[in-house]
């Protein structure tokens, strides 16, 4: 089935930038051109040393891997994702909530915010099966009936981005675009 490559129809970012924003307006620019923007050192490495440890005590717990919101690897039932975590996991509750993200998050959607999904990933680099390319919102319109683009994806590096441990990679300019989704995610 034939594709379509459509216009964005909607703002980047919903809110003017003044000095008070929780973005600079070279940070708005670089979201406005690039559709993502990386923020480095949001977090002291005490917190960072405090995800991990938890991320760790998780991936170690085997009650967790027969639960529904947990993904496991098909060749070796490592967990892969952990759906959820906002609800189920405080820590990772409060990391989601927390203002340093919320407060971006406001400012480039123009108002109040909720967490759509929430997940953790444990995909190691070069072991596994892959994340496919994928746009969030183009799923969410279809999957979960998200009318409008007027969302953002988060996410929190707690490693750094090398070749060889399988950074996420992303498209600048994509945004700009909308790719009708076709097909259906798995259960």
């Amino acid at each position: 089935q034939d594709t379509q490559i459509l216009p964005r129809q909607e703002p980047v970012i919903y809110s003017d930038i003044t000095p008070e924003s929780a973005l600079t307006a070279d940070q708005a620019d670089q979201f406005e051109a690039n559709g993502f923007l990386v923020v480095p050192g949001l977090f002291q490495a005490e917190e960072v040393a405090e995800y991990v440890a938890e991320l760790d005590r998780i991936r170690a717990d085997k009650v967790l891997l027969a639960k529904d919101e947990a993904i496991t690897e098909r060749s070796s039932g490592e967990l892969r994702s952990l759906f959820q975590v906002h609800q189920s996991h405080d820590l990772f509750a409060s990391v989601a909530k927390d203002p340093r993200i919320a407060n971006i998050a406001r400012c480039i959607l123009g108002g109040d915010v909720y967490i759509h999904q929430s997940r953790l990933n444990f995909k190691p680099g070069l072991h596994g099966k892959e994340f496919f390319w994928h746009s969030d919102f183009e799923t969410w319109h279809v999957e979960d009936g998200m009318p409008k683009m007027r969302a953002i994806s988060c996410s929190v590096l707690l490693t750094d981005n090398t070749p060889e441990n399988g950074a996420l990679m992303l498209m600048p300019g994509t945004h700009k675009h909308f790719l009708p989704c076709i097909g259906r995610t798995p259960a």
